[in-house]
């Protein structure tokens, strides 16, 4: 059986690409015949995939959807095989099964802003699209609390909206074992990513002087944010704070710090928090992450986005004073398995 996945940049260039990029690799390892659709090839590591580029389509992001789409489209239809499943992780309309990445479009919002400019239009009737295709048998979100987003906001494509399929995680903790104890006035929390409004970074600011008051000499990391764009957060006499920048090696980030907090108002998934779980790291979020799902007793919490910095507080003052195990594996090949499981549901 052949899968044509469809996904703008095809390559380990993170994100919503990387999770296709690893799946397309896993899926050819089960054996599958594997072609790939995209506007540009970003791996020397395909060996035995069929990469096609189709070329990059200019800005806004609406019209290159439509643009890379009508390209699939053609392609498909100049290329026709009655044995294939096509699997798209971007805005497509001829495909089998979608991977959702991200919260729907406008979510919550008045319904009269999907006509409050065409932008606002296209994207929302890109997204119906996706979603009501008539060859759309499944939809597979990357959490179930993205499932229920998408169910919120389009009730009619309920029944055909899979159970969750997380990503995988390439980092990897080589010896597994006891967290290491934390100085109980001491001890570091940690902050990474770039969209830092979203993912609440003042928040972490702000829990980390919470903390300060019974913990004076806990510190602070903070990753994937520039100094210049975070530094009218912070007073200029505040110590034990280090802001990285854009960090390369996130092992050693991971291993640097005794507790990730990630308190983003929403998100689809949140790798950062799975990746820190797979390093051994103990993790505080949101319950509006996706990624939140995965956190077990014993590796962390969820609270609120809205709950009161107190809390927060407490409950982060509570996992680092706690020498948790933290052992959180989910590889690629697993995530291909549960595909194949799809794939094969949809071919009977």
């Amino acid at each position: 059986m052949n899968i044509v996945q469809i996904v703008k940049k095809f390559g380990p260039v993170g994100g919503m690409e990387e999770y296709a990029y690893r799946l397309t690799q896993e899926l050819f390892r089960l054996g599958f015949g594997m072609t790939v659709l995209c506007e540009r090839n970003y791996s020397n590591d395909y060996k035995g995939i069929n990469v096609i580029e189709l070329g990059v389509h200019a800005k806004p992001h609406w019209l290159s959807h439509y643009k890379f789409s009508n390209k699939v489209n053609r392609w498909l239809s100049e290329n026709h095989c009655d044995e294939r499943i096509i699997h798209s992780h971007e805005r497509e309309s001829s495909h089998h099964i979608s991977t959702f990445h991200t919260t729907p479009f406008n979510l919550g919002k008045p319904w009269i802003l999907k006509f409050s400019s065409i932008r606002n239009y296209f994207y929302e009737k890109l997204e119906k699209r996706e979603l009501f295709s008539p060859s759309v048998q499944a939809i597979v979100p990357v959490s179930n609390i993205l499932g229920d987003l998408i169910r919120q906001k389009h009730p009619s494509c309920s029944n055909r909206i899979e159970v969750a399929i997380y990503p995988g995680v390439d980092l990897v903790l080589q010896n597994i074992q006891f967290k290491r104890e934390v100085p109980k006035e001491g001890g570091t929390i940690g902050f990474i990513g770039k969209e830092w409004k979203r993912k609440g970074l003042l928040k972490v600011i702000n829990i980390w002087r919470e903390l300060k008051r019974s913990k004076p000499n806990l510190k602070l990391k903070i990753a994937g944010v520039k100094a210049e764009a975070c530094s009218h957060l912070l007073g200029k006499t505040e110590s034990n704070l280090n802001i990285l920048g854009f960090v390369k090696d996130r092992e050693l980030f991971y291993h640097s710090i005794d507790l990730l907090i990630h308190p983003a108002k929403l998100e689809a998934f949140g790798m950062v928090i799975s990746e820190a779980l797979a390093m051994g790291v103990p993790v505080l979020c949101s319950s509006e992450c996706g990624a939140s799902e995965v956190i077990k007793k014993g590796t962390g919490a969820s609270l609120s986005h809205n709950s009161e910095i107190s809390l927060w507080a407490e409950k982060a003052s509570e996992l680092l004073e706690s020498n948790y195990l933290v052992d959180y594996r989910r590889n690629w090949s697993t995530v291909a398995s549960e595909y194949k499981k799809i794939y094969s549901e949809i071919f009977t």
